[in-house]
């Protein structure tokens, strides 16, 4: 049975909701660093055998940039997922997401500090709409909160997650075509999971590992959940849509990332959807169209596209 790729790509952007949502719910009881851990390891368990044949036979290559693979790793498997479940601690899964939308400008933005990449005028004017629509968020639209610099953390280290994961995601668009395309999504995880083990072992110390005590099956569920729909499922799904769909088209179904997450949030967490979520958000959405529009879009979604993650 066939399956139109407009049905996947709206399926990838709900399982990606999921990951704030989801994240919310867990980081009341575990650890940020341990939901990462507990996210990443099974699908790593999954993909690395399976692609281990092809793993070996450019091993030489993989080995002589193992490096670039580490730093790739950090940025789009370590540091911006533990970053996310730190935010959703002390924010809303409503702002994690709206701000997390911020992301293709900022992709843009690292392109021109990193690589020179072209930023036109309208694309610069875009940045200064979403960076305002950010500011609106994080300062809750209040000029007292600004003029003071009294931040949510929460968003602030949304803010920082994207960061990493626009740097991630700029690497691997200059770095990545030198490499096979399907091993290098494990050994991303691979490295990413590395630096997430001595991260997660100092975390549990601090906490005394208390937490474990306490699972109870609806946690256990959630991080499966993790582990099936934003991890594995959406990479599947993201994929196989863009060999049928162009990458321009594919990226505006990101869109429906905060959109599936507010709707989902203020009916299961009862959070309240307030006036400066929308006014910023959608600052932040016309500037992210005035910047993908004008075609840098088409290049920057084929680094996240290849392996999965909006978030």
């Amino acid at each position: 049975m066939k399956v139109s790729p407009y049905l996947l790509l709206a399926l990838c952007s709900l399982f990606w909701s999921f990951n704030f949502i989801i994240g919310k719910i867990l980081s009341n009881l575990i650890p940020p660093t341990s939901i990462h851990f507990l996210r990443w390891l099974p699908p790593f368990l999954i993909f690395f055998p399976l692609n281990f044949k092809e793993i070996k036979i450019h091993r030489n290559l993989f080995l002589d940039k193992w490096g670039l693979i580490l730093l790739l790793g950090i940025t789009g498997y370590c540091l911006n997922s533990i970053g996310v479940y730190e935010a959703v601690r002390f924010t809303t899964t409503i702002n994690a997401s709206v701000i997390n939308a911020f992301n293709p400008v900022l992709i843009a933005v690292m392109g021109y500090i990193l690589y020179r990449e072209r930023v036109r005028k309208v694309q610069f004017l875009g940045f200064i709409l979403s960076l305002t629509g950010v500011l609106c968020i994080i300062f809750q639209g209040r000029w007292e909160l600004l003029l003071g610099l009294k931040i949510n953390l929460g968003d602030l280290m949304m803010f920082g997650s994207i960061i990493v994961w626009s740097l991630h995601t700029v690497v691997y668009r200059q770095k990545g075509p030198c490499f096979p395309e399907k091993p290098m999504f494990p050994l991303m995880m691979l490295g990413g999971l590395l630096v997430t083990v001595p991260l997660a072992l100092l975390e549990n110390q601090a906490y005394q590992w208390s937490w474990v005590s306490q699972i109870r099956p609806v946690h256990v569920v959630g991080i499966l959940c993790l582990n099936i729909f934003p991890s594995i499922l959406a990479y599947q799904f993201w994929n196989s849509a863009l060999r049928k769909v162009s990458a321009n088209k594919v990226g505006i179904f990101l869109y429906l990332v905060p959109v599936y997450t507010t709707i989902i949030s203020v009916l299961f967490l009862k959070e309240s959807l307030k006036l400066f979520q929308i006014f910023g958000g959608l600052l932040i959405f016309t500037g992210v169209l005035l910047v993908t529009r004008s075609g840098f879009t088409e290049r920057a979604s084929e680094a996240p596209a290849q392996h999965s993650s909006a978030s």
